[in-house]
C-alpha cells in the first residue's frame, strides 16, 4: 500500500469558492430564462398572439356554420362564448366557440377590438386587434401592435 506524502488535503470548501460558484449558477440561470422564455413583455405578447388566434379559429367556425355571417358588431366576441340575444340571431349557431371568456382579451386585459367585414382588398371576413401593451396604435415591442391580418405581427417584436 502506498502512502501520500504531499501535504494533507484540506477538509471542506471555502466561502469564497461556494460564492463563485452560486454567482455563476445564478448568470446561467437568468441568462438561461431570458433565452428560453425571454422577458415578461415578450411572454405577454406571445399569449395575445395566441388568444387571436384562438378567436379568429372561434370565427370561422362560426362563420361556418351560420352560412359566412359573423356576429355583428353590437354582439361582439362574446357571440363565440354565448348565442346573442340581440341583433339579428345566428341561423345556426353550434357554440360556445369559445368556452373561457378570457380568450377574448390580450395579456393586459384589455378586450380585442373586432369589426365584421373587415377592410382590405379583397375585403377581409372580420377583423380582430389588440393595441399592444400600451393600448395605442403603433409602437414596438411590446407596445406593439397585433392584427389577425397581418401574421408579421405575431412575430417576436425588438424595440
Amino acid at each position: 500500500m502506498k502512502r501520500w506524502c504531499g501535504k494533507p488535503s484540506r477538509a471542506g470548501i471555502a466561502a469564497w469558492e461556494i460564492l463563485a460558484l452560486l454567482a455563476i449558477l445564478a448568470a446561467v440561470v437568468v441568462g438561461g430564462r431570458l433565452l428560453i422564455w425571454g422577458d415578461s413583455g415578450d411572454q405577454a405578447r406571445v399569449m395575445t398572439v395566441q388568444h387571436v388566434q384562438l378567436v379568429c379559429e372561434a370565427l370561422d367556425k362560426y362563420g361556418a356554420d351560420n352560412g359566412g355571417a359573423f356576429p355583428r358588431a353590437s354582439q361582439g366576441l362574446a357571440a363565440l362564448v354565448a348565442e346573442p340575444t340581440t341583433g339579428s340571431k345566428p341561423v345556426n349557431w353550434n357554440g360556445p366557440y369559445l368556452r373561457d371568456p378570457a380568450v377574448l382579451q390580450d395579456a393586459w386585459g384589455r378586450e380585442f377590438h373586432y369589426v365584421a367585414p373587415g377592410g382590405g382588398d379583397p375585403r377581409r371576413a372580420y377583423e380582430v386587434w389588440s393595441l399592444g401593451a400600451d393600448g395605442r396604435e403603433g409602437g414596438t415591442g411590446a407596445n406593439a401592435d397585433v392584427l389577425s391580418w397581418d401574421r408579421t405581427t405575431w412575430l417576436p417584436q425588438r424595440s
